[in-house]
């Protein structure tokens, strides 16, 4: 199927042309249509005295804010996420109230021509973009400034090819809108130390594939030196802001923790817990949750259920496995390894509810920082009642005497900010998933369709067709998001 361009992101740009928000998308706009299917993000330039008008649509539009990692940020620039209901996809805003450009990582250059860019635009694809010979200046000075070392000796030694195809495409979509006399009507309104010279040369170069390494180089050094009044750093500082951040970016970096983190959102984060019955579709549900928010957030996927590896806990679970896949016969002569079972069946599952108390404490911090936290299971206390607690404490009325510990442990726990229940019946569950006692997966099924929706806690039927699930979960999600704004 074709992706198309997002009804929420079209509306929103709409609007702001209606309230008479001077902007522009300023950049990349070869693909803008990548943009409008939330393939890509929204690059826009709007006027700074347009501000507040800018933000109070934003809001109308359900989005939400997000912290840019430091290493990113700069004076003039933010950055905003929404949510389209009908695709279920995301969609980012970067916002730049000043043009800010320079070299890979480091964006180091605040060129003062917001006004002029903006003054002259036109509409693409519904989207109020800069006049193109406007735009192509400002990509020459993009070129410039992006090409590196590295890529322009890869292209002497004949390894690469340069520009990158990326860079190609886009310059010849430009030049084959824009002629020379309008770059030089562009060039007059300019306040830049740019020559009218080199921008007629740069287009005459892509318009006869005659752009090289040896004319972007020259370039460059030529544009550091005249640009240099327009420097945010001064340029020892930004070599060495630049190392640093290679490193953090490179492999061993990334490795050691030094990476450069993912975007937050700039209020608490929610918490969301999906419980079900075994069957319903927990683990597929959580895993593409995290994914579709990973795309720009920092999200946080934690397991709830029975630690799947884990040295302790399989170490207090021997015993008392050992003693169940005994024969009966035998295990009236096994009464010590009986009496080692119940202590470290007892151990393990204090173990566990501790476990658990920790990662949903690590899991509200991290919510408090702007991650998002997606549980799959949770100790829910409407599943304690039942024969075998589903992620419960498992020692109530046992008479261990560390009965009284685990139950502290889970009252400990608080309740996630959204519970989302995958509801089936259990004909639909058996025929996903038979590998369980029928009576044990009954006990689940009921239990898990005895919860009533309410407040925190959105009622999902997991006998639809999952694009429908994983669709209304992620609505219900962002309009948890959107709450706590």
């Amino acid at each position: 199927m074709t992706p198309v361009r997002l009804d929420s992101v079209v509306a929103f740009l709409s609007e702001l042309d209606r309230r008479g928000v001077r902007y522009a998308h300023w950049k990349s706009n070869e693909h803008l249509e990548d943009a409008l299917r939330g393939e890509t993000d929204l690059d826009l330039l709007v006027d700074p005295g347009d501000r507040d008008l800018f933000e109070s649509v934003v809001r109308e539009f359900g989005f939400a804010r997000m912290t840019l990692p430091r290493a990113k940020t700069f004076p003039g620039r933010d950055g905003f996420l929404g949510f389209d209901p009908t695709s279920g996809s995301l969609a980012q805003l970067d916002v730049h109230y000043r043009l800010v450009l320079g070299e890979q990582l480091v964006k180091n250059h605040h060129l003062p021509i917001e006004e002029w860019l903006l003054e002259d635009t036109r509409v693409l694809h519904g989207v109020r973009v800069p006049d193109a010979a406007r735009e192509t200046i400002v990509f020459y000075l993009r070129v410039s400034f992006k090409s590196t070392l590295r890529q322009r000796l890869y292209a002497a030694l004949g390894r690469a090819e340069f520009p990158p195809a990326n860079i190609r495409r886009e310059a010849r979509w430009l030049a084959s809108s824009v002629q020379p006399q309008d770059l030089s009507s562009a060039m007059e309104g300019l306040d830049l130390p740019v020559s009218e010279e080199e921008v007629l040369d740069f287009h005459r170069r892509i318009v006869t594939d005659a752009l090289d390494w040896r004319f972007v180089g020259r370039a460059k050094r030529s544009l550091m030196r005249r640009l240099r009044r327009y420097q945010r750093r001064p340029t020892v500082v930004a070599w060495m802001l630049k190392g640093a951040l290679r490193v953090r970016s490179s492999r061993p970096g990334r490795r050691l923790g030094l990476g450069i983190p993912p975007k937050r959102l700039t209020t608490r984060a929610p918490f969301i817990a999906v419980v079900g019955a075994d069957g319903s579709g927990k683990s597929r549900l959580t895993t593409d949750l995290a994914k579709w928010l990973r795309w720009k957030l920092s999200v946080r996927h934690l397991y709830l259920g029975q630690p799947k590896s884990g040295f302790v806990f399989k170490l207090l679970n021997k015993p008392g496995s050992l003693l169940r896949n005994m024969e009966e016969a035998k295990r009236g002569s096994a009464d010590g390894l009986e009496r080692l079972a119940a202590v470290t069946d007892a151990l393990k599952w204090v173990y566990l509810a501790n476990k658990r108390k920790r990662l949903v404490a690590e899991g509200l911090r991290a919510a408090d920082r702007g991650e998002v936290v997606i549980a799959e299971r949770f100790p829910l206390p409407e599943f304690w009642a039942m024969p075998v607690p589903m992620d419960g404490p498992r020692l109530g009325g046992s008479g261990s005497p560390l009965e009284p510990w685990e139950a502290r442990q889970y009252a400990a726990i608080p309740r996630p900010d959204l519970i989302l229940v995958l509801a089936a019946d259990l004909a639909t569950l058996r025929e996903r998933k038979d590998d369980l006692p029928i009576d044990d997966h009954r006990s689940k099924a009921d239990a898990v369709l005895a919860i009533e929706p309410g407040p925190g806690v959105h009622v999902i039927d997991a006998t639809q067709p999952y694009p429908e699930v994983l669709l209304e979960a992620k609505r219900r999600i962002w309009e948890e998001i959107v709450a706590t704004r």
